[in-house]
């Protein structure tokens, strides 16, 4: 039994939780990773995990518009599994992240190929690919083994798209924590008061409201600090509104952090976590299960996050949290609410990370692959 992982890269996600769960259970594992265009890394990585051992391959990443790049990466995915074939790494399970990353496997007809939907989103497309990306997402919906999705709302919005679409089995695959491997690391902050945003740093990502805030935030709550750690195009932007708004020591811009471990250690040391999803920009995470949430959560922090994502609801349910507008004045009372009884709240999201342990997620979803 071996398994080949596919995805585009930009940072630690579903995928390589994937590769990791593999390799920890002595499952021979491939994990092939593309980095997006706006990505850091400017090669492609192929990790092998075979008969015990790890070995990797790199090569140049292909470089020009979207449509000659993904054709090349298509032509390098089937020479990197032609390269495994070559090592007596003989791949039966292929599971790509997307339609895309999915596509090799289904045109090399590997025995169980498998589109894990990290994203369902035609809008978030340019207007002239959006047919195309509906079109190359239901041509491998109708020809994968399986279709894993983080959310049902990824199914709910294909179907809606392709009206009598038929898929072979389906399930949903929520994006996961690393609760239990966090036990020794979680603890209880020792400032209640310090707030941190994980994530790719973008004009709708939340942080522009959140040092918005602060101002009014520090009248009420004289200790609030904000740790930003992620990078991206509106970097640069967010920390010259910091230093306008005079914030200066109280917020902290960590650039990006490759590993998870490291990441999930400062997450860990912070007391509340933000997911402020803008309602009428972020057209990803509406059907998603992002993963910013969960990472919060499997460190024990309660979340504030905007009525977006599906997850929102739930966090409130189990008072892991509160839901919050993408508002000044919402984002303060929400925060008031949760530092009142940091206590239960915090409980609540420890109890809901532990539910959502990535170990769980992948012996689900594998069993039930692997079974049939």
């Amino acid at each position: 039994m071996a398994t080949f992982i596919s995805l585009h890269y930009f940072a630690t996600g579903p995928g390589q939780e994937l590769y990791q769960y593999l390799c920890e259970k002595g499952i021979d594992a491939a994990l092939w990773e593309i980095p997006f265009s706006f990505s850091t890394r400017d090669r492609c990585r192929l990790s092998v995990f075979q008969g015990g051992k790890f070995w990797q391959y790199e090569c140049e990443a292909p470089k020009g518009p979207a449509v000659w790049r993904y054709w090349r990466e298509l032509g390098l995915t089937k020479k990197v599994l032609a390269l495994l074939r070559g090592k007596g790494f003989a791949v039966d399970t292929y599971i790509g992240n997307g339609a895309f990353d999915t596509l090799a496997g289904i045109r090399e007809k590997i025995g169980k190929t498998v589109l894990f939907t990290i994203d369902y989103a035609p809008k978030a497309q340019p207007w002239f690919l959006r047919g195309v990306y509906r079109a190359l997402d239901k041509y491998v919906c109708e020809r994968a083994s399986a279709v894993w999705n983080l959310s049902p709302r990824m199914q709910e919005a294909r179907e809606k798209d392709h009206p009598g679409l038929k898929c072979k089995r389906v399930l949903t695959v929520p994006h996961g924590t690393h609760y239990s491997k966090l036990a020794s690391v979680r603890k209880t902050p020792s400032d209640p008061e310090s707030l941190v945003f994980m994530g790719h740093l973008k004009e709708d990502s939340g942080v522009d409201l959140v040092l918005r805030s602060l101002p009014s935030l520090k009248e009420k709550f004289p200790k609030v600090s904000l740790t930003v750690a992620g990078t991206g195009p509106a970097e640069e932007g967010l920390k010259k509104l910091s230093e306008e708004l005079g914030l200066g020591e109280r917020v902290n811009f960590t650039g990006f952090i490759e590993s998870h471990e490291e990441l999930e250690k400062i997450i860990c040391s912070c007391a509340v976590g933000l997911a402020l999803y803008n309602p009428d920009r972020d057209v990803f995470s509406r059907n998603a299960d992002p993963g910013k949430p969960k990472v919060y959560l499997g460190c024990g922090l309660p979340v504030i996050i905007t009525d977006v994502p599906l997850v929102a609801k739930e966090i409130e349910a189990r008072g892991a949290g509160k839901i919050a507008s993408y508002d000044t004045g919402s984002l303060s009372s929400a925060l008031s609410e949760i530092l009142a009884d940091y206590k239960k709240y915090r409980a609540a999201a420890e109890e809901m990370g532990r539910a959502y342990d990535w170990d769980a997620i992948f012996k689900k979803a594998l069993d039930d692959l692997w079974a049939k």
